[in-house]
């Protein structure tokens, strides 16, 4: 896929995203719990780490796709870095709380775990989570041929079989949302395998605008279901 493509998928990932995050999290940090600097390992467009900052006194968010990065929006609270988990360009013992958001899947790693125990303080907290958005039926209705793809992703992976961190919460479940046509459009656009898949079925031109359109036909309001995952730990070292 094009360094175009990846800037154009980026672009509707920061439009729109479901306010998941926010729920997620919303059950995982116990009311009223005040962390003093967190990292959020990669953080796309900043959307997670902005999810994040609602906790804390400062954010770093790191991230190895500068089309993503360049989409976040730098604040008072929140500074983003190009790098990876396996080289986080963050201080020792400076991190009270860590969020993946539907990054441990492409970080988990040795190097990764060896740098997390660098960078944390003792007894910081770890959040994993991720979500599935269920589209395989919207994306048939727009007449578009989905087939499965060949990948290792895991949605539910979590850091539990790693001695270093104490499990204090695993869950699984499944939620609703309402979306409206463009708000759908967006989410529908911010994967490139599904843009190829867009592409493909109605062309480059306007493709965004058409496939909107044809949603705003079928409805106001459109309830997608998503499953999601999300684990808790505290870091032994």
């Amino acid at each position: 896929m094009s360094e175009e493509y990846s800037s154009e998928v980026s672009a509707h990932y920061a439009a729109y995203r479901p306010p998941l995050h926010q729920i997620i999290l919303n059950e995982m940090v116990v009311t009223g719990d005040v962390f003093k600097i967190g990292l959020d390992i990669g953080c796309g467009t900043g959307i997670s780490t902005q999810a994040l900052s609602q906790y804390c006194h400062h954010v770093h968010g790191v991230e190895p796709s500068a089309a993503m990065i360049a989409q976040a929006r730098t604040t008072e609270t929140i500074s983003y870095h190009l790098g990876c988990g396996e080289n986080l360009p963050i201080k020792d013992k400076s991190i009270d709380v860590v969020s993946f958001a539907g990054s441990l899947s492409y970080a988990k790693s040795d190097a990764l775990l060896c740098e997390l125990a660098r960078v944390c303080k003792s007894k910081a907290t770890v959040l994993v989570y991720d979500f599935e958005v269920q589209l395989g039926d919207v994306l048939t209705g727009l007449g578009v041929n989905t087939y499965s793809s060949n990948t290792n992703y895991d949605h539910a992976v979590n850091l539990s079989d790693c001695s270093a961190f104490h499990e204090k919460q695993v869950t699984a479940d499944t939620i609703n949302l309402q979306l409206a046509p463009e708000q759908l459009a967006h989410v529908l656009f911010s994967s490139i395998r599904r843009y190829a898949l867009l592409v493909e079925r109605f062309g480059e031109q306007n493709t965004f605008d058409f496939v909107t359109e044809k949603l705003n036909a079928k409805g106001d309001a459109h309830t997608v279901s998503i499953n999601i995952y999300y684990s808790k730990y505290t870091v032994q070292v």
